[in-house]
Order: structure tokens, then C-alpha cells, then sequence
């Protein structure tokens, strides 16, 4: 299972016998710059691992504190800037587009329940076990976010 502290940081076993975690944290905004190019990414801000997501580690489960980081990565986060939710519905503007898009991370742990969704609109017209219209694409035209605190 993923574990989200109220700080930011996650962690999850990386399963088997490894005996190794996936962790990390969003930068804060001000700490986080726009990226143009893939070649932006090539550079890792290892003390982002020392200084925010070991601590935070140590903290809430104290046998991690033994934690060293072997190896880490960036790459993009995409989203809508709304409101960083997936989209999910007709396109108000374009007939026949089904938009089932912007989940970037969480994409597919909302799998299932998006494929159904829009299965059923697409054979029936309608949400009918899983209602996911406060996902429209109509909520980016009017600007009318969908806030989410518990997304990181």
C-alpha cells in the first residue's frame, strides 16, 4: 500500500524480497521551476531526499530512519491546471470525443472506475453505477475547479 504523511511525503515498498522503497514528495511551488525541456530533468535535487523526505520517513515509521537513497529520478507531473483532477466526459465542443485524460500519477489506481464510467456512457448515455460528472470537461470551461486535498 502507498503511504501519504500529512507533509507530502510517500512511500511504498517496492515488493518482493528488496527490501526497498519508493518515496518522494512534490516540491514546494517556489522550489519546483517549469521545465521546457526533457534534458531539464537529467539533474535530480538529491537534497530534497536528505532534507524533506528522510526526515519525514525517520518520523513516521522509525525503523525507516536506517533508509539511504540508491537512486532517484524526475520526470514531469501532468495535470490540468484547474485543478490537477482528471477529466473525464464529452467534450462539450468536438461530437464523438470521449475524454478519459489528466490523471497523470494516479491514472491507474482510477483506472477501473473511469473505464467503467465511461463504458456506460458510451452504451447507455448515462453515468449509472459510477457518477463522475463533477470530473466535465464543462468544469475547465467554466473555470469552476473540483478541489482535492488529500492528492499529492
Amino acid at each position: 500500500p502507498l503511504t501519504i504523511d500529512p507533509s507530502g511525503v510517500y512511500f511504498r515498498s517496492d515488493g518482493g524480497a528488496s527490501r526497498r522503497f519508493v518515496c518522494g514528495v512534490s516540491p514546494r511551488p517556489e522550489d519546483d521551476p517549469d521545465c521546457s525541456r526533457a534534458e531539464e530533468l537529467e539533474t535530480v535535487d538529491d537534497d530534497l531526499f536528505e532534507g524533506t523526505i528522510w526526515p519525514a520517513l525517520a518520523e513516521r515509521a522509525p525503523a525507516l530512519e536506517a533508509l539511504r537513497c540508491e537512486g532517484s529520478w524526475a520526470g514531469f507531473y501532468e495535470y490540468n491546471t484547474l485543478d490537477q483532477n482528471g477529466v473525464v466526459g464529452w467534450h462539450s465542443n468536438v461530437p464523438n470525443l470521449l475524454l478519459a485524460c489528466g490523471f497523470s500519477g494516479h491514472g491507474l489506481q482510477h483506472a477501473p472506475g473511469v473505464g467503467r464510467a465511461c463504458a456506460e456512457l458510451l452504451l447507455h448515455g448515462e453515468y449509472r453505477t459510477i457518477d463522475l460528472s463533477s470530473l466535465s470537461f464543462e468544469r475547465i470551461l467554466l473555470g469552476k475547479p473540483l478541489l482535492e486535498r488529500g492528492i499529492y
